[in-house]
């Protein structure tokens, strides 16, 4: 079945899901640039669909699910560049549940946004990248670790990202003393499932291994990007 090319702010979108999170970037105040510069990856040539300099990451759109192929560009992408791929899936829809007083914001069956990262030491240090389980493993797992293996490293002192470059170097030089290979996250970076948009206040729009635990401006954002309408000389509104 043929999708329908749609035009939206003076671009010719492949397809109307397209658009439609042209659509919501812009609701979101988060510039994008569309197919920006197409890449030869050993799996394939491959064309991104946009890259959103403000979150440092390249963000791919595909219909129901990515195929093997898909992921293999993306992985590769991300790998090669060091920079955050992420990969939509699905309509651009959630919905509000309430359990008890609590709402939270879930994206509905089918709907997935899938998160690859590439050379982990610039993950490590990318504000895009601040995940809870992979500060869990810098901020509390490696100290202790790496102090127990390592008796003369002092983290004391140190700011943030210094502390962190050093554990990694450290978990390095461990893992191929002890194994005579590199630690395979050095090598493949992160991958997260599912992942989520999120509105903070300081950094606007980010990911998160969490939802918005109530309604938000991203949810009403994908609600209108989703109703947008390009028939007939429409803009989009």
């Amino acid at each position: 079945m043929k999708v329908i090319e749609t035009e939206y702010e003076g671009f010719r979108f492949r397809s109307r899901q397209e658009a439609r999170w042209a659509v919501f970037f812009d609701l979101m105040h988060v510039p994008w640039e569309y197919e920006k510069e197409g890449y030869e990856l050993p799996s394939g040539r491959y064309l991104p669909d946009f890259w959103l300099p403000t979150l440092n990451c390249f963000f791919e759109v595909k219909g129901d699910s990515p195929s093997k192929l898909d992921i293999s560009k993306a992985i590769d992408l991300s790998r090669l560049s060091s920079k955050l791929v992420v990969v939509a899936s699905g309509q651009t829809k959630t919905e509000a549940l309430k359990f008890s007083s609590i709402h939270i914001e879930w994206p509905v069956e089918g709907f997935q946004i899938q998160l690859f990262a590439g050379n982990s030491n610039s993950i490590w240090k990318c504000r895009a990248f601040d995940f809870d389980i992979w500060n869990w493993t810098l901020d509390i797992d490696l100290p202790s670790f790496i102090q127990k293996q390592f008796p003369n490293v002092n983290l004391d002192g140190l700011d943030l990202e210094e502390r962190r470059a050093l554990l990694i170097r450290h978990d390095r030089i461990y893992y191929k003393s002890k194994h005579n290979k590199e630690h395979p996250r050095y090598i493949n970076g992160r991958y997260e499932k599912r992942v989520y948009f999120i509105e903070d206040e300081e950094l606007g729009l980010r990911f998160s291994p969490e939802p918005d635990r109530e309604p938000s401006k991203v949810s009403k954002a994908f609600g209108k990007a989703r109703r947008a309408r390009f028939e007939f000389g429409e803009s989009g509104a």
